[in-house]
């Protein structure tokens, strides 16, 4: 995997929020998995249930808590669980932030 993050997964780091790394529960766990490729996986139960509720039962998929997108689509999926009150571990090369 390479180092050099594009000018997309800049833009959405730079949008992600601030990091209170003394608060703890987490519910989404978000990892970049190759240059444009992130992984989105459920961590707690309230989060399960909320995506077995709004993604996979609309569209009558199988979800096993975890998604795979691209950096805008990972952005746009961040930012709408910040709204529910979710909160989520964002996993980069330099450790483990909150938001």
């Amino acid at each position: 995997m390479s180092d050099i993050l594009s000018r997309t997964a800049e833009g959405f780091l730079a949008g992600a929020g601030s990091c209170d790394p003394l608060s703890s529960g987490i519910d989404f766990r978000l990892e970049r998995t190759s240059n444009d490729d992130w992984q989105i996986a459920a961590v707690s139960t309230r989060a399960r249930a909320w995506m077995r509720d709004e993604l996979c039962c609309p569209f009558a998929q199988c979800c096993n808590d975890v998604i795979r997108a691209d950096a805008l689509s990972a952005n746009s999926f961040v930012k709408e669980a910040h709204e529910k009150g979710f909160r989520t571990e964002f996993v980069g090369r330099n450790g483990k932030d909150l938001f």
